[in-house]
């Protein structure tokens, strides 16, 4: 047995970067790490991937802050992929990345063959669930294991009395209805292959009940008329357990969401990190509440905290979409404080809404409401509405720092 060398040790937070903006954000709302994906061989071929202009321009901002970073080649490869994949190894061997993410042992023998020198982390796709895949994966020379999903809190303390390797785990976000998200359901139903980066996610979908011989005719299963997400797992928030998996050993939390929304990166890689932040100390619990209600304010599915409750129970519960906010803009410019402020805009803002401004946890939560008080196009001209996807000046009624988002409350 070896020394428990990480237990109770520092826990980062690795966030998910979409695109060049969330991954910007991800880091100054408190991201220890990041991971992303190029234009090929990642598990997220619909998000925002990264251009070679973008690695670079995110690899220089994450020295620049201390972040480490993720790149992700988790694709599993078919035997047309492999001359391919050689090809994009060698495009991108300039590159220093901190780390690179693999499913396929196959890729990890092509990053060896391409010369490429970064720490290897396994993906949660290789369901690692117990310490004998531990060391064996150890032994090949992999830095870091994200453990399947489907680990229990018992398990991975006895994989930590086993192993110095780094454990990672995922703490937020969607779950997927496939063993440790190996789904062929994408692939059956729409042609999209899910375990190379193109799932249409059809569990998420809504479902109904039709009789045969009355076409047209819906009947409910559950919960609404409109249909029943009959496939759909709740998602995972491990937030009320952060000292639990921390004190276990765990040395990286994992936020799932590329392709979800820059606020919900920020936010929930703020809340997480102060929580990790707070761990052991008196100020934890007190903030319990507080970082159960911001994570409540993102877009998601009802949460759990045990996997839908597969260990528990085998019961059906309703799965109805929470979506508590929408997610306004960001302050575009850095200027400092300022009350007439540059927003690049992601659904309308009118005049005289009354939005959230949420911020980085540094010194103490600074998150207040402001009032807008006028917008202006980027010429000058007034108008009463910001469209989404646009730059427009917006005067507010309270003086906001850099790095501000906004969120209108529904």
């Amino acid at each position: 047995m070896v020394s428990k060398t990480h237990r109770s040790g520092i826990t980062d937070i690795v966030s998910p970067a979409g695109n060049v903006d969330k991954l910007r954000f991800a880091v100054a709302y408190g991201a220890d790490a990041v991971y992303f994906g190029g234009e090929q061989f990642n598990l997220r071929v619909q998000a925002g991937n990264f251009t070679r202009e973008d690695i670079e321009t995110s690899l220089a901002l994450c020295r620049e802050n201390k972040v480490q970073t993720v790149f992700l080649l988790n694709s599993f490869l078919h035997e047309h992929d492999i001359d391919a994949a050689k090809k994009y190894l060698a495009g991108i061997k300039s590159f220093h990345f901190d780390a690179l993410m693999v499913s396929d042992p196959g890729m990890k023998e092509l990053i060896k063959d391409a010369g490429i020198d970064a720490d290897i982390h396994l993906s949660t796709q290789l369901s690692v669930l117990n310490h004998l895949t531990v060391r064996f994966w150890e032994k090949a020379g992999i830095k870091r294991i994200v453990l399947a999903r489907e680990t229990k809190l018992d398990e991975i303390r006895m994989i930590r009395d086993h192993s110095d390797v780094e454990l990672e785990i995922f703490v937020h976000g969607a779950l997927c209805v496939a063993y440790s998200g190996r789904c062929l359901l994408s692939r059956y139903l729409t042609g999209r292959d899910a375990n190379q980066g193109d799932c249409s996610q059809p569990c998420r979908w809504n479902y109904s009940l039709i009789e045969k011989k009355r076409p047209g005719h819906y009947m409910d299963i559950i919960e609404h008329a409109t249909g029943t997400e009959v496939l759909s797992s709740k998602d995972l928030c491990l937030i009320d357990r952060v000292d639990e998996y921390r004190e276990a050993g765990v040395n990286a939390f994992k936020i799932e969401g590329r392709m979800k929304s820059l606020y919900y990166a920020a936010n929930t890689t703020r809340i997480y990190k102060h929580a990790v932040t707070l761990a052991g100390t008196e100020e934890y619990h007190r903030h319990v509440p507080f970082w159960n209600n911001e994570l409540d304010l993102v877009n998601h599915r009802p949460y759990t905290n045990d996997l839908f409750n597969e260990f528990n129970n085998m019961g059906f519960e309703p799965i109805p979409y929470v979506k508590k906010v929408l997610f306004a803009g960001y302050k575009k410019d850095m200027s400092g404080p300022a009350r007439e402020i540059c927003v690049r805009t992601h659904n309308p803002v009118y005049r005289e809404d009354t939005l959230d401004a949420i911020f980085p946890i540094t010194d103490g939560i600074r998150d207040h409401s402001v009032t807008v008080l006028d917008i202006r196009t980027t010429d000058g001209t007034p108008v009463d509405m910001a469209r989404p996807g646009d730059e427009y000046y917006i005067t507010i009624d309270k003086p906001v720092d850099d790095h501000a988002i906004f969120r209108k409350r529904l």
